[in-house]
């Protein structure tokens, strides 16, 4: 298994503010660890414009502003680190290095209750946060112009099924896997319309479904882009679906 390094990267802030991009590791029930990037509170361009090729109506281009930075995990959850904490695996792709796939949004907060036993302050990240992170100061449909096969395993390079972690390139904030690899829930019900106050959304108050972005190994690259945004019922597990930690600005930046 390789052993992956906790890197410090220089990172471009929405906000144009220029810093050294923070990082930390959280060890999890059972002993695995996962490496989390901070983001810093800023203000971006969320949803696409009528021009971008395959967007979506839902996709509604709005200011956001986030007031509180925030830890995103630097990688997709892996099989590894459900295991772990868990002591169970679900997955139809095995792979210590894979990203967990099968779980449902309630599964999600399983495993974030179990987490928080031990760690504190851990959460799904909200639809907001997700696009900024994955967005990484962009306003391209892949994030900083890249072309899709460099940064995300999807219908035509997974040879049909997730890969392993990191092994495509990262954006300019270091998070590998926004686009492609597994689909990734995020804390939001659902809404055709974007919440009317854009600072520190949460998504709709109540609804039927949780929102799923980032695109996965069995898209196209239309359904990849920074804005794509997917709705399902919250009970539902598939094989295209994974997730990702965030952790609140309460928990502090005070690492590299």
């Amino acid at each position: 298994m390789r052993i992956l390094l906790a890197l410090a990267i220089s990172v471009s802030f929405a906000s144009s503010a220029v810093c050294a991009g923070k990082t930390k590791t959280i060890t999890l029930p059972g002993g695995a660890t996962m490496e989390m990037i901070w983001c810093e509170p800023g203000e971006f361009t969320m949803g696409s414009t009528p021009e971008e090729e395959g967007r979506f109506s839902d996709e509604t281009l709005h200011k956001v502003t986030l007031r509180r930075g925030f830890w995103l995990g630097k990688y997709e959850v892996t099989q590894e680190q459900w295991f772990s904490v868990m002591k169970e695996s679900r997955a139809k792709f095995p792979g210590d290095r894979l990203p967990q796939d099968s779980v449902s949004w309630d599964d999600c907060q399983q495993f974030v209750l179990r987490v928080n036993a031990h760690v504190g302050g851990v959460r799904l990240p909200t639809e907001a946060e997700w696009e900024y992170a994955c967005r990484a100061g962009s306003q391209t449909p892949f994030s900083g112009g890249a072309e899709v096969a460099d940064v995300a395993w999807y219908a035509a390079n997974s040879c049909g099924q997730p890969q392993e972690v990191g092994t495509k390139a990262p954006n300019a904030w270091g998070f590998y896997d926004m686009h492609g690899n597994l689909l990734e829930w995020c804390s939001d019900w659902y809404s055709k319309l974007y919440p009317v106050d854009a600072t520190d959304p949460k998504g709709a108050v109540v609804g039927s479904f949780r929102v799923l972005k980032g695109g996965c190994w069995f898209f196209f690259p239309r359904d990849c882009r920074s804005a794509y945004r997917l709705k399902r019922d919250p009970e539902i597990r598939n094989c295209l679906y994974g997730f990702r930690l965030a952790m609140s600005e309460s928990e502090g930046p005070d690492e590299k």
